[in-house]
């Protein structure tokens, strides 16, 4: 049972590809003016690219040279994609790898300060000795140091897991994107506090998306079949555009599940449990940016955006909550070079 009265913050960070060069800009603003910032963090969440940049982070990298890993590794990474729809857009292998080199073999119950990395496992078919067969339902999967048993998988593959898109790259452990159990892990991360004994008075989270990109079906819905919700109607703005790698035609329904709950529901939610001590900044971008862009245009944008961010209140909520806050136990990790790795 938590200390009643002590503090609890989160920093949380949002699934986007190539977008979460924006993320890690706006972290490193937060830094100039905060440097121990993650350190004084007791729980970091991520989902996808922000599983990535959580475990960039608990490795010790600064933000600094989290963005170069972006600008040069993802980008030589995206730069290589297989344009075939029936095969994965990316050897998910190589994202293992990256990890590995940072963690080794280490597990999330190792670690400790606390993560959260959330996926989806699709489930299967469990054959027996005596060749029965049962089915394993598919569902939501919070790797975390937070819950007993929930961490006994390595850090690597905790963070592949997590960044697994279909489409994009393949499935992992039988587990795919984060996005499935939700792009925006913050709500996850405030329960986990709450599991954990902590009053939601006493909780405070930032949460640092990967652009605001507004969307909407321009069309008319009141007469549209299965067809059309799932393969798309072209429309004067193209607005849908197609949500997975290699897919041809857009498809509203999934951008409706994924995009909506992710870009609305959860920073709301969020905010009615938390009130003022949770701000989610999450800059508007003037125009769709696929999560595997490598245009320099793009990259230069993100980064601008990322620079010009409003982090007033954010700011706010670090002096007020963390900056007199030491989570218990030491932070691990050092430097290391990203250059090497991807």
């Amino acid at each position: 049972m938590a200390e009643p009265g002590k503090k609890f913050t989160i920093l949380s960070f949002v699934g986007g590809g190539i977008r979460g060069l924006m993320s890690v800009t706006i972290l490193k603003k937060l830094q100039t003016h905060f440097p121990d910032l993650v350190r004084r963090t007791d729980l970091i969440a991520g989902c996808s690219t922000g599983s990535i940049i959580t475990s960039e982070l608990v490795a010790g990298l600064p933000a600094a040279e989290i963005i170069e890993f972006f600008k040069h590794g993802e980008i030589k990474f995206y730069d290589n994609m297989d344009t075939d729809p029936d095969t994965p857009a990316y050897n998910i292998q190589d994202v293992y790898n990256s990890q590995h080199a940072l963690h080794g073999d280490k597990l999330v119950s190792d670690l400790t300060r606390k993560v959260l990395f959330v996926t989806f496992n699709v489930g299967g078919l469990e054959t027996s000795a005596e060749g029965v067969q049962t089915p394993i339902p598919w569902k939501p999967v919070m790797y975390t140091n937070m819950i007993p048993g929930h961490g006994n998988v390595s850090i690597a593959e905790a963070a592949t897991s997590s960044g697994a898109m279909p489409g994009q790259l393949g499935s992992y452990m039988g587990n795919v994107d984060g996005a499935f159990f939700n792009h925006d892990p913050t709500v996850a991360a405030i329960a986990l506090a709450v599991r954990a004994g902590h009053k939601l008075e006493d909780i405070t989270a930032i949460t640092i998306g990967t652009g605001m990109m507004h969307d909407w079906i321009a069309s008319d819905t009141a007469q549209w079949g299965a067809n059309q919700w799932m393969n798309g109607d072209a429309n004067p703005f193209n607005s849908t555009p197609p949500f997975l790698m290699n897919q041809s035609k857009p498809g509203p329904i999934l951008d409706m599940c994924l995009n909506g709950t992710s870009t609305e529901l959860m920073p709301t939610l969020a905010g009615f449990l938390l009130g003022d001590r949770y701000v989610n900044i999450n800059p508007r971008l003037p125009f769709f940016i696929p999560e595997n862009t490598t245009y320099p245009q793009a990259i230069q944008l993100l980064q601008d955006k990322g620079e010009r961010a409003d982090t007033a209140h954010a700011e706010a909520l670090i002096d007020a909550y963390w900056w007199n806050h030491l989570p218990d136990g030491p932070f691990e990790g050092e430097s290391r070079n990203a250059a090497a790795r991807r």
